[in-house]
């Protein structure tokens, strides 16, 4: 059986490898006539929650694109910090100042964007989470690819680490990204996109509802993807190395596990049972590599086993590698020393049943949220 999983997950490790690396961004091709495209009026909407330092640096970029957006609005979600200050400091910045909590059956993050969206008066709606940082290039890229696919395009910023704790997020940007049916595998529809760049028509946008329509999602990106889906509006999402990064919990550890407990169990099956039964198969070849190699130092081993199990596990660690490096700035020793990154995954996994089974809430920008 061991075999079995081992071959199972190399085998799905080489799909999900093809199925990402047609989706880089920057790769992609691009339109030959671009002035339709320049002519379309883009809107960019920016949700901000006590972000003045991440608006510090997330505003010049967005006011130097080469394809300048028509108007910059960000929505002051009733911050305590200095939001709507740093935002004013921006002659080319719209404020939308939100002075009280969602109302009852709203969430947080889909009511600031609806509000944007009533504020706004683009052809197009670029949303955008206040800690993205994008190169010069990425509303042209969009509106090229929106213009190709049609429907809505959603991007993946690469990650950007700097301290220790932020390369333990690996298995949780993978999942994300290779085993929610986003980018196209194992079903052609995606059933979901991705939360911090969100690029679709203001038809389209009005069409379905918008935000107003899944205004009580928490996975609010995956909810929109799937209204869009409903409406038959196709839905494109891509990586963003080199156009776009992140650094997704730079505030610590306790950041890291409040982001990710309130997603995790909740989405786990998202992308659809056959989808979550390929990651499962995935994450089992990862937890039988990880008992193969602890098994070494704990049991006698001949060593023919030995040199197995070693290759078993230094398989799992190369196509982690391969995975991982189009996704942000993990090493080759993140690979090399995986059991590290995914017992602590099954540790905030575990959290975040606790939170939405028993609890029934999680936490996020010091609000309770209802799961």
């Amino acid at each position: 059986m061991r075999y079995l999983i081992f071959a199972a997950f190399i085998v799905i490790s080489i799909l999900y490898y093809i199925s990402g690396r047609d989706r880089i961004l920057r790769r992609t091709n691009g339109l030959k006539d671009r002035k339709e495209i320049a002519e379309k009026k883009v809107s960019v909407i920016i949700p901000a929650r006590n972000e003045e330092e991440n608006l510090k640096k997330l505003l010049p970029l967005v006011c130097s694109q080469q394809f300048p957006a028509h108007e910059i609005i960000v929505v002051d979600d009733n911050s305590t910090d200095k939001t709507s200050e740093i935002a004013t400091s921006f002659e080319e910045v719209k404020l939308v100042k939100l002075k009280e909590d969602p109302p009852d059956g709203w969430v947080g993050k889909s009511w600031a964007l609806w509000n944007g969206f009533l504020n706004s008066s683009g052809d197009y709606l670029l949303f955008l989470d206040a800690d993205v940082e994008p190169s010069d290039k990425l509303i042209e890229y969009l509106s090229v690819q929106r213009a190709y696919h049609g429907g809505l395009i959603s991007v993946w910023p690469y990650q950007r680490l700097e301290k220790f704790y932020e390369h333990l997020t690996l298995p949780f940007n993978l999942l994300v990204i290779y085993a929610s049916n986003t980018l196209g595998f194992p079903g052609k529809i995606a059933r979901g996109s991705f939360g911090p760049v969100v690029f679709t028509s203001r038809e389209d946008y009005e069409k379905t509802g918008g935000h107003s329509t899944i205004r009580d999602g928490i996975l609010e990106d995956i909810k929109l993807a799937k209204l869009y889906a409903k409406h038959g509006i196709k839905v494109t999402n891509f990586l963003g190395d080199g156009l776009v990064q992140f650094r997704m919990y730079p505030n610590g550890i306790k950041q890291l596990l409040e982001g990710f407990s309130k997603n995790m169990s909740s989405g786990a099956i998202t992308g659809g049972t056959f989808a979550f039964l390929l990651a499962l198969i995935w994450m089992a070849g990862i937890y039988t590599s990880i008992q193969n190699i602890t098994s070494i130092f704990l049991e006698t081993n001949n060593i023919l086993d030995v040199l197995i199990k070693t290759a078993n596990y230094l398989i799992v660690a190369l196509f982690i590698r391969l995975l991982s490096k189009d996704t942000g700035q993990y090493r080759i020793y993140d690979a090399l020393f995986y059991p590290i990154h995914y017992i602590f995954f099954l540790i905030v996994f575990f959290y975040s049943l606790y939170l939405t089974l028993l609890k029934k809430q999680v936490y996020w920008r010091g609000r309770k949220l209802k799961v």
